[in-house]
């Protein structure tokens, strides 16, 4: 860079040299080269700047500087403002940006400065990313009126904005209405289509678009992979992973990661191994799916073995692959190896500051049975969000610590943390098992009322566990009748059983009536149940029956697991 400087005066050259210090992210560099510029009197060249500007907007701390050199441009142009722009709204600033856009528009910076299509995109950009939807709209309006409405990469945002806001119908018309479309405004409306759970007309789309010869690309197949994933359609995936072979881009690391991906989520983790293992440049990301496909099938050794070999290979870890380890540890109840994740998460100072790594290693401690640690990782952290409330209180709860469990919620309400479905169902689960019925009763009526969270099974079955173990039989079943949703055969195995354990055996013969008119009635719960109250009032016909009944239905039995790892100190 030195020979350049000191050998050469043109502007163009000092323009592009700025522009690399701002995409390398060096500031010591760029004001050097700055420095140079006002020495060689090349700072009122408008090109140099505009990269200065630029180079400025990029940091928060130096976007001082890009405002006075703004405003000593002698002859601002419309790249002028749109660095000023692309800058304010980088840094989350969009109300300011859209304020220069008016100022421009009124004619500001001079009569020749309008906005071009550069200026929409970087706007309507922010409005996508901070959920601007009525700005979003007036932007539109505002392209048409200026007759940018037809400019590709214009209607390429719009659809993409649209898509984002749920606004499919306005994002289809963009779309359908495009003069010229190319391979991003297709790969922008299947995406649209298939993140909004459209998987059809996400599909449809693709059919079109390889009738009308359009060429596909990476980000088609892993849209089109991960819509298969959602629906967990096997016989599709397998179609598209052909389509992938054909184009040669089966070694590609994001559609690999895709593939790997789609056959975890329809249960076919030796496909995905295979995709795996043919992927000729494995990277973090490729390792990180196969981590988590292991995890979600409940494989967690086999995740954690993965990681073994992450390490020999010298593959740098991400926080997905922390997240990943951090999981497997929980699911296989390695408290030992859970403890040698957590002393590389306190090490590394990116890991460290995670809130959602944080939140992992509250709920591993927790179903690991080491509230303590559970604890002091909650206490330690620098920031807490509703997810890290509710892994210590659900922590709290599983760990049979009901009034520690109230205790902290009462602590996220005082804080002005907003309680989800999820917190609910912890604290409700805690009285349950802590037989703190008042309590509980009252939580399920400020969450429904207050709230306005919707009861789901999960919550109700808490309040009927709750009231049933208590002996409020009545009380149990008169809830049952006015739940928001149709009781499941749990919900009514809860009710039965009580009925046997608190004595009220005509009551339980009762029910079983109503328990045997579920579609769930093939469960093995259910003949169980049944036939134990049968028992208790010494119907032993009835027993014999019901449990010739099961073989002869073949009754679903979920099998139990168990996995321990004792922690030596």
């Amino acid at each position: 860079m030195r020979s350049v400087v000191t050998s050469s005066n043109d502007p163009f050259i000092y323009a592009s040299l700025i522009k690399a210090c701002n995409k390398a992210r060096v500031s010591i560099e760029g004001k050097s080269v700055h420095c140079h510029v006002i020495r060689l009197g090349l700072d009122h060249n408008v090109n140099v700047l505009n990269s200065l500007v630029s180079f400025y907007m990029g940091s928060a701390d130096l976007m001082s500087y890009a405002a006075v050199l703004f405003d000593r441009i002698p002859e601002r142009s419309v790249v002028s403002v749109n660095c000023m722009i692309s800058g304010h709204v980088g840094r989350g600033h969009l109300d300011v940006g859209l304020r220069l856009f008016l100022e421009m528009m009124s004619g500001c910076f001079g009569s020749n400065v309008r906005p071009n299509y550069v200026t929409f995109v970087i706007l309507m950009s922010g409005c996508i990313e901070f959920g601007r939807r009525g700005t979003g709209s007036a932007l539109h309006c505002c392209c048409c009126k200026i007759g940018l409405d037809c400019n590709t990469e214009v209607c390429n945002v719009l659809i993409d904005l649209y898509c984002k806001l749920g606004l499919l119908f306005d994002a289809a018309r963009v779309f359908r209405e495009m003069p010229e479309k190319d391979l991003i405004s297709w790969n922008t409306m299947i995406t649209g289509y298939a993140s909004s759970g459209d998987f059809t007309r996400a599909f449809s789309l693709f059919r079109k678009m390889r009738i009308e010869d359009i060429g596909v690309d990476r980000v088609s197949f892993s849209c089109l992979l991960s819509a298969c994933a959602a629906r967990k359609d096997l016989r599709l995936g397998r179609m598209i992973h052909a389509h992938v072979k054909v184009t040669g881009l089966e070694s590609n690391i994001s559609v690999g990661t895709a593939l790997i991906n789609m056959y975890a989520k329809c249960r076919r983790l030796d496909y995905a191994r295979e995709v795996f293992d043919g992927l000729p440049n494995q990277s973090i990301e490729s390792w990180n799916s196969m981590i988590h496909a292991y995890i979600e099938n409940g494989l967690a050794r086999k995740a954690l073995k993965l990681f073994d070999q992450v390490k020999s290979r010298e593959l740098e870890p991400d926080e997905v692959t922390i997240l990943g380890l951090i999981m497997a540890c929980r699911d296989a109840g390695e408290l030992n190896r859970g403890i040698h994740v957590h002393s590389i998460v306190e090490n590394n100072e990116l890991f460290k500051k995670s809130m959602v790594l944080g939140n992992a290693l509250i709920d591993m401690y927790a179903k690991c049975g080491s509230m303590e640690k559970a604890k002091a990782v909650f206490d330690t952290m620098p920031e807490k969000d509703v997810v890290s409330w509710t892994s210590i209180i659900v922590g709290h709860a599983i760990n049979g610590e009901g009034d520690e469990s109230l205790v902290t919620f009462r602590k996220m309400f005082d804080e002005n943390f907003v309680p989800n479905s999820i917190t609910f169902l912890g604290v409700l689960s805690a009285c349950d098992h802590a037989g703190l019925v008042e309590e509980g009763s009252k939580l399920y009526d400020i969450m429904y009322e207050v709230y306005h969270v919707k009861p789901e099974i999960q919550h109700c079955g808490c309040v009927v566990d709750m009231l049933a173990r208590a002996g409020r039989i009545e009380d149990a079943e008169m809830f049952i009748r006015k739940m928001p949703i149709k009781p499941n055969g749990l919900i009514w195995r809860m009710l039965i059983n009580a009925c046997r354990v608190h004595g009220r055996v005509n009551l339980g013969l009762d029910l079983v009536t109503g328990i045997k008119e579920l579609d769930t009635c093939h469960e093995s719960g259910d003949f169980v149940i049944s036939s134990n109250i049968f028992a208790e009032a010494w119907r032993w016909g009835d027993v014999i029956s019901e449990r010739s009944l099961m073989v002869i239905q073949k009754a679903r039995k979920l099998a139990g697991k168990s996995s321990i790892s004792y922690l030596t100190e």
